[in-house]
């Protein structure tokens, strides 16, 4: 079975869809394979009032006494992902960490490139940052936490927080981030090569996803785009990397949490063995999830095991 499942895997990534083409029908198959269960109905969607647009947001409620507050930011290249897409993961990430989770549904390239989403993202973040009170939590509280292209929208939030000093993350956690945005043969990632076929997310999916979000080649440079760009990576977030090993991503992420670590910030790292990219939010990624749940509660400083 194991071996029928990575060859189907193999032959679905080398089939080469192009995401640029077809970048709507992958918010389609998105929303398809994740589509939210009817048991998940402990939430509830809201709508952050922002400069000329309006932002909707999904907030999902634990069973029990509430711990705290994790900020997610959902992945999909900065082209596709949804709060519905994410309903189910939120929910179980609500229920397992006992934390409320909101999920903000920002803006998508190739129509909106960069820098909306990330500012969507970032005034959201401070919106609710400054109004914590009505959640009844403190700064301490609450945790940012993203998935590949939410990673990346995670690291630059707290890039750009302490630069300008708009409100304090404590802590921050990058599940299989997208930290740079060379992802040509040139690349100095060698996990961007070695994984770039085979395991769902490939190189020239990558390739595709950041020529989108990024329509003014200027920006690449930014460490809101690239945060392994960063000059200076002092007084960031306590921070958690975890990374699949199967994934084209592996090795930036495993460099931000050594450049983390050089500016003398506090990062826990782990590298799941035999994970593909999207373990979080696919049918294939079950136990790595589980592994990372644990991870995270630790890291949350929580000691809680599933029981069910």
């Amino acid at each position: 079975m194991k071996k029928l499942t990575s060859k189907f895997i193999k032959s679905v990534s080398n089939r080469e869809i192009s995401v640029k083409k077809n970048y709507k029908l992958f918010r389609v198959l998105q929303k398809i394979v994740n589509k939210p269960s009817l048991r998940n109905k402990k939430h509830k969607d809201i709508v952050f009032n922002l400069e000329n647009r309006d932002i909707k947001s999904r907030v999902f409620y634990p069973t029990g006494n509430n711990r705290g507050l994790i900020i997610f930011i959902h992945g999909g290249g900065w082209v596709s992902g949804s709060v519905e897409s994410y309903t189910n993961l939120c929910t179980e990430l609500s229920n397992k960490t006992k934390r409320i989770v909101i999920s903000v549904d920002y803006r998508l390239a190739p129509e909106y490139p960069y820098p909306n989403g990330f500012n969507d993202c970032y005034e959201v973040v401070k919106i609710i940052m400054d109004n914590l009170n009505s959640y009844g939590l403190k700064k301490q509280d609450v945790c940012l936490m993203g998935d590949s292209a939410g990673g990346n929208l995670v690291a630059a939030i707290s890039i750009k927080s302490k630069r300008r000093k708009d409100f304090n993350i404590r802590k921050q956690i990058l599940l299989y981030p997208s930290l740079q945005s060379d992802y040509s043969n040139s690349t100095k990632y060698k996990s961007v090569i070695e994984k770039g076929k085979d395991y769902l997310l490939t190189q020239k999916q990558l390739q595709d996803y950041i020529s989108l979000y990024v329509a003014n080649s200027k920006d690449l440079s930014s460490p809101y785009v690239s945060p392994l760009k960063a000059k200076f990576l002092l007084f960031q977030p306590e921070t958690l990397i975890i990374t699949a090993d199967n994934d084209p991503l592996r090795d930036e992420g495993k460099k931000y949490a050594r450049r983390l670590k050089l500016y003398f910030n506090k990062v826990q790292y782990y590298n799941l063995e035999g994970a593909m990219h999207g373990f979080m939010n696919n049918l294939y990624g079950k136990k790595y999830k589980d592994t990372a749940v644990k991870k995270i509660n630790e890291f949350l400083g929580d000691i809680y095991e599933d029981k069910k």
